[in-house]
């Protein structure tokens, strides 16, 4: 798979086709990361293509979710060893719910203690019976999976991250996710299984700003060349991020159809797939 710089990759990743189910390990996170993808896929107007993608893979028991008050989607789909995959769908730039769900970078008081994104809070309480928490739990437990992993993309990330937060069964798998809560939000998440990957020059995987805002999970860093690193020294990630950044602007960013800076270029989910699959070219 070639590192894709396209505006299409970055703004449209729906429209891409889905991968070779071949190429995706049961209960791996390459399976997590085509999954954070197909969270883009626009089943409120049409659920027959991401029905199918998840048929393809083995999937079933799918429960489609949505919060129409404040524009927050997902999913909810069982494999065959009983393991329950929730993706959310990260910010669509068309949407203006998205968006305002961004703004709303001030913390909050989060009920089980420390303070969160006020829009990531929002999008995920919701402000009724309709909130994507509620119907999150109502699926949950009428399927009683064996084991849950949440995952998700840019904004479905830090959603991912809210449902891990609430439930202690959850496993965390995030791609391009921003922080979600302070230091103390973070805490609670000592010990538990939760990766994070952040792709080279990645933007929004370095906001909200710290300190007022911290990660959760282990960082799981793709290079410039889509090599994973687990945990490395920040003195690696600078100058593998000023390298990545030079060579972005000599061979792509005056084509045509691509994204101008790579801070913006790395988000692309189809650029998290490739590295997290090993499948990374150029």
């Amino acid at each position: 798979m070639h590192y894709d710089p396209t505006r299409l990759a970055l703004f449209h990743p729906e429209r891409l086709p889905p991968l070779d189910p071949a190429l995706l390990a049961p209960g791996s996170d390459g399976l997590a990361a085509e999954l954070a993808r197909l969270a883009y896929l626009r089943f409120e107007d049409d659920p027959a293509p991401l029905l199918a993608a998840l048929a393809a893979l083995g999937l079933t028991g799918a429960g489609l979710l949505h919060d129409p008050q404040v524009g927050s989607q997902g999913f909810a789909a069982l494999d065959g060893a009983g393991t329950a995959w929730l993706a959310f769908r990260g910010t669509q730039p068309d949407s203006l719910k998205d968006l305002a769900t961004d703004a709303r970078a001030w913390p909050r008081e989060w009920p089980g203690g420390g303070r969160v994104h006020a829009g990531f809070a929002r999008a995920w309480l919701g402000g009724g019976a309709g909130a994507l928490a509620e119907q999150v739990a109502r699926w949950l437990a009428d399927m009683a999976p064996a084991r849950i992993v949440a995952t998700g993309h840019s904004l479905g990330g830090a959603l991912a991250t809210l449902l891990a937060a609430g439930d202690e069964r959850a496993e965390l798998v995030t791609f391009g996710s921003p922080r979600v809560g302070d230091r103390a939000f973070a805490a609670r998440f000592a010990g538990r299984p939760a990766r994070r990957y952040a792709n080279c020059c990645d933007l929004i995987a370095r906001i909200p700003p710290e300190p007022v805002y911290a990660h959760v999970g282990t960082l799981h860093y793709a290079d410039r060349h889509g090599r994973l690193h687990v945990a490395p020294a920040e003195s690696l990630i600078t100058a593998d991020r000023r390298a990545g950044s030079l060579g972005y602007l000599r061979r792509h960013a005056w084509r045509p159809g691509t994204v101008l800076l790579r801070s913006l270029a790395d988000h692309a989910p189809v650029n998290y797939i490739s590295a997290v699959l090993g499948l990374r070219e150029g």
